[in-house]
């Protein structure tokens, strides 16, 4: 019987070894021998390669390799460097392939005038067009900062936060390109602020006498970059903010203990793991963040607030144009804030779509987002010869029109009757069109429906999820 188990074993392996070897021999691959870059006037070499999920000498399946080399380019335009990027492979013989990556690097000189809305969002604004809480200036950034992909920029803003400030951040200070920092240092001051939120709208206290609010802020930063697509970040900041007496007239609780100054530490951490295909406006892929955010070291003050938040968005292809997006969103928070830290749904895209009117306080939250897109147009590319700067005349441009869902729910520890939106579930829906350009331009021209049956057309100017 031994016997007979031996010869039916030692038929079996031979078999497969037989067959395994006949698979092998019929999968093709190819190995990398070689990159070359070409185009990067600027940007150091080293950057270009931090960013190539592949290495010299690595081993790629035939099948596999269109996808690795759409990764390559996915990667580069995600720096924000780069307005066009091509990667092709060029074959020494039937097994050794040289990857040429072909870059146009983006304009990195940034002295521009700034006209920002000091808004939940645009379209609030637009309501009364009410040019006090618009802030303008000059924004001088350098991106691409000695070709490392530093960023140094000063801001002196005027309006209704006159601010002055600068930040240098530099992605790479050891060989390996792992390690990172950054520094900030600000100061503003405003004749305007925002004290509270009655009927789901913000109440605003203006004086022409005096400042009623001044903040000075600084941190230092530290970005740890083990792997190509993982992230961590630390910070420590330090903030002194002052409120005029008459602030806390309209709300003794805006800061902390009815006091007209706070002075804190705070300390974050967040991780992030982002894998999709072009960050501004992502079609395919995967992203994940954590964050952990401490208000108050027990020094200088008695501020104590924490809280955690937690993001999770996917984007499938479906089919040749159509693309499906989702995302989920959570907030928890351990020890209350004071007005001046609050948050919840109202800015950027923490909201539910058809809210975009109101502002919903919250401790704790939950949200999540749904989008099916159809692409209209895709790549295409304008070559506007009355543009004589090169870095600009090329104009890629995508469109997709979609149909779209969104729904949250919101807690506010303290039970505020002045507000209906808070404490309760929110949901709303509509259609859109988005346009995406280069430069991280977005435009999303929205029609949205809440369940209150109100109903709006929105601009907004980042990407949906």
């Amino acid at each position: 019987m031994f016997a007979s188990a031996f010869k039916v074993s030692f038929f079996f392996f031979f078999f497969f070894q037989g067959f395994f070897s006949v698979y092998a021999q019929n999968i093709s691959n190819v190995v990398i021998k070689e990159f070359k870059i070409i185009g990067n006037k600027t940007t150091h070499e080293s950057v270009i390669v931090r960013e190539i999920p592949v290495n010299v000498y690595d081993t790629i399946p035939t099948e596999n390799l269109k996808d690795k080399l759409e990764w390559i380019r996915s990667n580069l335009l995600n720096t924000s460097l780069f307005n066009f990027v091509t990667v092709e492979p060029v074959y020494f013989d039937d097994k050794n392939i040289s990857i040429f990556i072909t870059v146009e690097e983006r304009w990195y000189w940034w002295p521009i005038p700034i006209f920002e809305i000091q808004e939940t969002n645009f379209n609030t604004w637009w309501l009364d067009k009410n040019f006090n809480r618009v802030n303008y200036g000059m924004s001088l950034s350098k991106e691409n900062f000695r070709g490392r992909k530093e960023r140094l920029s000063f801001l002196l803003q005027n309006g209704y936060t006159e601010k002055a400030g600068v930040k240098y951040s530099i992605p790479y200070i050891n060989k390996k390109k792992t390690n990172g920092i950054s520094v900030m240092f600000s100061y503003s001051r405003n004749r305007e602020i925002s004290y509270d939120v009655s009927n789901n709208v913000r109440d605003f206290y203006r004086s022409e006498n005096e400042y009623v609010q001044k903040e000075v802020k600084s941190s230092i930063g530290y970005e740890f970059r083990p792997k190509l697509y993982n992230k961590h970040n630390f910070n420590v900041d330090y903030t002194d903010v002052s409120v005029a007496d008459s602030v806390l007239n309209f709300n003794e609780n805006y800061l902390l203990n009815s006091d007209n100054q706070m002075r804190y530490f705070s300390v974050k951490y967040s991780f992030k793991w982002d894998k999709r295909n072009f960050r501004n406006y992502p079609t395919t892929g995967s992203y994940v963040d954590f964050k952990f955010f401490k208000h108050g070291l027990g020094v200088l003050s008695d501020v104590n607030s924490f809280y955690l938040t937690s993001h999770y968005k996917k984007f499938w292809q479906l089919s040749n144009k159509i693309y499906f997006a989702s995302s989920a969103k959570t907030k928890l928070t351990l020890k209350d804030a004071p007005y001046y830290l609050l948050n919840g749904f109202a800015f950027g895209n923490d909201l539910v779509r058809g809210y975009e009117l109101y502002v919903v306080n919250a401790d704790n939250y939950g949200l999540v987002k749904f989008q099916l897109r159809y692409s209209l147009l895709k790549d295409k590319v304008f070559n506007v010869n009355a543009i004589r700067f090169e870095k600009f005349k090329k104009i890629p441009l995508n469109i997709y029109a979609g149909a779209y869902f969104d729904a949250g729910y919101t807690e506010l520890n303290s039970l505020d009757q002045n507000n209906s939106l808070s404490n309760t579930t929110l949901y709303g829906g509509g259609v859109s069109l988005d346009f995406v350009s280069y430069y991280d331009l977005v435009l999303r021209v929205e029609y949205s429906i809440n369940k209150m049956k109100e109903k709006g057309l929105f601009l907004h100017f980042i990407a949906p999820i």
